[in-house]
This record gives C-alpha cells, sequence and structure tokens, in this order.
C-alpha cells in the first residue's frame, strides 16, 4: 500500500519543513493533516489562527461549563470535571465543523454546505454565552432573585389563603365590620350610606335627573333675566303729565316690540324653574319615603345586629382554625416557593427581566453573545473566505488518489467474481452434456 504522506515529502524535498510541538498542537486543534502541511508550509498561519480559535472556545466552554454546574451543585470538583467534559465536546463540535469543510472553489456550494455548521456553531455560542453572563452579572441577578423570591413566597402565601378559603372568611369579616359601623350610626340617628329598597334607588335616579335638570336650566334662566334687564334699563321711557303747570312722572313705557319680547323671556323662566320645581317635589316625596322605610328598618336594628354578631363569632372560629392549619402549611409552601428563586434556570429568569427593565444589561448581554459568535463562527467564515491554497490541492489530489484505488479494487473483485462465476457455469455446464450423453 502506498503512503502518500511520505511521498508527498519525497516529492517536495525542498518545502519539507519540521514542526515543533506547538505549531503541531495549534494544526491539530484544526483538524488539519500535520504531514501534508509539512509540505506547504504557506498554509502554516492560516491553521495555526484556526486551531488557536477552535482551542480559546474550548477554553471559554471550558470556564461557561463550570459556572454553569457551580450554580446547580456548587462542589468545585464537580463543576471543574463537568467543566473539562463540556469543553472536550465543544472543542471536538468545533474541530469536525471546520475539518469537514472542504475547498472546492465553488462559492455557493461552499455557503450551502457551511449554512448547517454556521447555524450550529451559533447555537453552540448562545450555549457557552449564557453561564458567562450569568457569572458576570452575579451581583445583581443575587439582588433580582431577593425580589423575585420575596414575591414567590407572597404568591405561595395568597395560593395558600385561598386553598383554605382564608380570604373569603377575611372579606366577609369586613363585611360584617362595616354593617356593625353603619347599624351603629343609624341606631343613632346619624346619617349613612346604606340605602333602603327601590325607593332609594329611585330617589338617586330622581336627584340625578334633578341636578342636569337645575345644571341644564339655571344657565338659561340666568341668562334671560339679564337679558330682560337689559332691555328695560336701555329701552325703558319716562311718561310724564303736566300738573298745575308742573311736568310730574307718571310712569314708565316700553315699545311694544320690547315688552313683548320681556314677556316671552319671563314665559320661558317660568316654565324652565316649573320643571325645577317639579323634579324637587319628586325628590322630596321620595325623600319622605326614604325616611319612613329607614324609621321601620331602625325598629328592627336590634335583631339585625344580633344575627351580625353572631355571624361574626362563627367567622372568628372558623378563622382560627383555618389560621393554625395555615401556620402548619406555611413553611412548606414558602420553601417550594423558594425552589423556584434558586439554580441556574431562576438565575436566566431574572437575567432576562433584567435585559426588559434596563438597557444598558440588555446591551452588555446581547454584545457578549455576538461576541462569542463571532469567535465560535470564526473557523468557519475563515475556512469559507480564505482562498484554495496548496494544502486543498494536496487533500483533494490524495483523497482522489485513495478513491480512484478504491474504485480500481472494486473493479477487480468485481472482474474476479464474474470470471469465477463463468467458470463455474461451464463446469456445471459441461457436467450436465456428460451426464445426458451416458443416459
Amino acid at each position: 500500500m502506498i503512503n502518500y504522506y511520505s511521498y508527498l515529502a519525497d516529492e517536495h524535498p525542498e518545502d519539507f519543513e519540521s514542526l515543533g510541538p506547538f505549531i503541531r498542537f495549534f494544526l491539530t486543534c484544526a483538524g488539519a493533516y500535520i504531514r501534508i502541511l509539512e509540505v506547504t508550509p504557506s498554509e502554516h498561519n492560516k491553521y495555526i489562527g484556526i486551531g488557536a480559535t477552535i482551542f480559546l472556545t474550548a477554553c471559554l466552554a471550558i470556564i461557561s461549563g463550570s459556572f454553569a454546574i457551580y450554580t446547580i451543585l456548587p462542589i468545585k470538583i464537580v463543576a471543574i470535571l463537568f467543566g473539562l467534559l463540556w469543553g472536550a465536546l465543544i472543542f471536538n463540535l468545533d474541530r469536525y465543523i471546520v475539518s469537514s469543510m472542504r475547498k472546492e472553489g465553488k462559492l455557493w456550494y461552499e455557503i450551502g454546505l457551511a449554512m448547517p455548521r454556521l447555524i450550529l456553531a451559533v447555537l453552540i455560542s448562545v450555549v457557552i454565552t449564557k453561564p458567562i453572563e450569568v457569572e458576570l452579572f452575579r451581583n445583581q441577578i443575587n439582588s433580582e432573585l431577593f425580589a423575585y423570591t420575596a414575591d414567590l413566597e407572597k404568591q405561595a402565601e395568597m395560593k395558600l389563603d385561598e386553598k383554605l378559603g382564608l380570604d373569603s372568611i377575611r372579606a366577609e369579616i369586613a363585611i360584617i365590620d362595616s354593617l356593625r359601623f353603619e347599624y351603629k350610626k343609624i341606631k343613632e340617628g346619624k346619617p349613612t350610606s346604606f340605602s333602603f329598597g327601590e325607593v332609594s334607588e329611585e330617589y338617586e335616579k330622581t336627584k340625578k335627573e334633578y341636578d342636569q335638570v337645575v345644571k341644564k336650566n339655571t344657565p338659561r334662566i340666568q341668562a334671560n333675566d339679564r337679558l330682560s334687564t337689559e332691555i328695560w334699563e336701555k329701552y325703558a321711557v319716562r311718561v310724564y303729565d303736566t300738573v298745575n303747570g308742573e311736568r310730574v312722572f307718571k310712569r314708565w313705557s316700553l315699545e311694544t316690540q320690547y315688552r313683548e319680547r320681556r314677556y316671552r323671556l319671563a314665559q320661558i323662566n317660568q316654565t324652565l324653574r316649573k320643571e325645577i320645581s317639579r323634579k324637587q317635589k319628586e325628590m322630596d316625596n321620595l325623600e319622605v319615603e326614604r325616611g319612613e322605610e329607614l324609621s321601620s328598618f331602625r325598629e328592627g336594628i336590634d335583631e339585625e345586629i344580633k344575627v351580625v354578631n353572631d355571624r361574626k363569632a362563627e367567622l372568628a372560629v372558623l378563622k382560627v382554625e383555618r389560621d393554625s392549619l395555615r401556620k402548619m402549611e406555611l413553611p412548606q409552601a414558602r420553601a417550594k416557593a423558594k425552589k423556584y428563586g434558586i439554580g441556574f434556570p431562576a438565575k436566566m429568569e431574572a437575567l432576562e427581566r433584567m435585559k426588559e427593565d434596563s438597557p444598558s444589561i440588555w446591551w452588555i448581554s446581547n454584545l457578549i453573545m455576538l461576541l462569542f459568535i463571532m469567535l465560535e463562527t470564526s473557523p468557519v467564515f475563515v475556512k469559507m473566505i480564505a482562498k484554495r491554497g496548496p494544502y486543498d490541492y494536496l487533500l483533494s489530489r490524495i483523497e482522489h488518489q485513495k478513491k480512484i484505488r478504491a474504485l480500481q479494487s472494486i473493479s477487480d473483485m468485481n472482474y474476479d467474481l464474474n470470471k469465477s462465476m463463468r467458470k463455474h457455469n461451464g463446469n456445471r455446464l459441461t457436467s450436465e452434456i456428460f451426464a445426458k450423453e451416458e443416459y
């Protein structure tokens, strides 16, 4: 079997360059064939850069994975081991992504091949970035988690109160206390906010209509009065008579048109005032009925107060029982609520809330993610934008030669098999002919 790598070294002795362990390490990280690169020194810088980027990304993945597992399980040795395992996984994925790309000199073909690898690189970047973001904003996240945990505990208490019915008990007690206060005012003859049946509803409706009529008619009445006064002051004239040769004031006089105009204004105002008086009378009648109902209600107020006090006593006993149950179940409910406020998922949720509330944190977080995306996708982009070099030509040559030899081997195997089959069929046919002749 041909050793292609030794053949290349013999074929290009003037280009052969021995590589040091440091360079070999980064070339290995890049997933390149070192023996080909030994005879293509012009490709060293490109693949050393790709390998260094993959190595640094793996180092960041180690840090990120360690941070992530340490927030869940705060044991340093476990966090370090998980970080190393996570870094090795990311290193292996990156190395495979870059090494599996081949430079064929066809841009759109290479972009199509690279697109799934770019998407995978972006996903890896997001996964690497999140734990580092959590560690970077650790103090702010802890403050946010404190408030978040307090909210969760409060919600847990509210749910427990709702489950035990304490909310409804407290609400009913508050209503009873309000009733007792109103009953006391009624008994003492003080104004109360109670309404008494349909009469009160009708009274409120009538009062609203009365206020609307007053609001509507009063300005019109005042305007008509002012206009009537202006007409009188402007157009009224004194009429004098002569008595014993002396001029004596007799009366005031208006022209017919102004007198009729004042008369119309007076009629309009009279109609408007009647409308107001009618609503006022309706309201007064309803007020009398309200007073009668209030009096009848006041007569049975003692019985109402007794019923209300009895109900409050029942609720007080029930509240004591439920409070004891609440006291027993509350620590467990709080502990359960606190579990949602600890760990890596809670920190991630707190970080997202902080990003919504603070534009500066949103920008910093996204810039960090973009930085990691740039680092993670840079080997793929370098491989895409780099021109096809000697390394790619030699690699294509070796792969093509191996492909030809494999196809040739398959062809030889098929030829030998067909030859063997023809020989076998010929022997079988001869045997059948001899058998027929003997027969």
